[in-house]
């Protein structure tokens, strides 16, 4: 009977010291990778994914002359949005909160007539990041006007449960505002 195991590839276990440096070179650019010290890989990992966050913001929002055709965080500007807002939440850079308050505020105008009540793909999510950004810079008023027209959405009878259109949808948006603004300001 064949053996049911998989070789490995990866070097035995070398621990870290804050002096040594292990250089290897094997084929594999992953193993090169994980064999790097834990702080030279996370900042690897972090820069590598603060370009791909560059990348997405000017080839969505920059390329697109800072207008919205689709405001969807599914498929639109408001998915640019949030993946602002999460740099945001990991850096506390200031610069990230403006940008994605002004890509909010171009999708609420975007958004103003529309009947869909989702967070991917409708108003709430675009009322729900909207008042979330306004109460982690502080703007009470701002806040109270995107947990206003939140609470202004309207839901149809024959609305399906399901979350990209559905019920289910807007209820994300309802976890979203409980999850990110505390319970003294709603």
């Amino acid at each position: 009977m064949a053996d049911r195991f998989f070789p490995t590839e990866m070097l035995e276990f070398v621990p870290e010291n804050s002096t040594s440096t292990t250089t290897t070179t094997t084929k594999d650019s992953l193993t090169n990778l994980l064999c790097d010290p834990y702080k030279t890989l996370s900042n690897t990992l972090k820069n590598s994914a603060f370009a791909i966050q560059q990348t997405v913001v000017n080839e969505t929002w920059g390329l697109s002359g800072n207008r919205v055709q689709d405001y969807s965080l599914y498929t639109g500007a408001l998915g640019t949005a949030y993946l602002v807002f999460k740099a945001y939440q990991f850096t506390q850079n200031k610069t990230h909160l403006q940008l994605c308050s002004h890509i909010v505020k171009a999708c609420d105008s975007a958004s103003t007539n529309s009947g869909r009540v989702t967070f991917i793909f409708g108003r709430a999510g675009v009322c729900a990041l909207g008042a979330v950004l306004a109460n982690h810079d502080g703007d009470e008023k701002l806040l109270i006007n995107y947990l206003t027209q939140f609470e202004e959405i309207k839901l149809a009878s024959d609305l399906p449960n399901e979350l990209l259109y559905g019920r289910v949808g807007f209820l994300w948006a309802c976890a979203f505002l409980n999850k990110h603004i505390e319970s003294s300001c709603r």
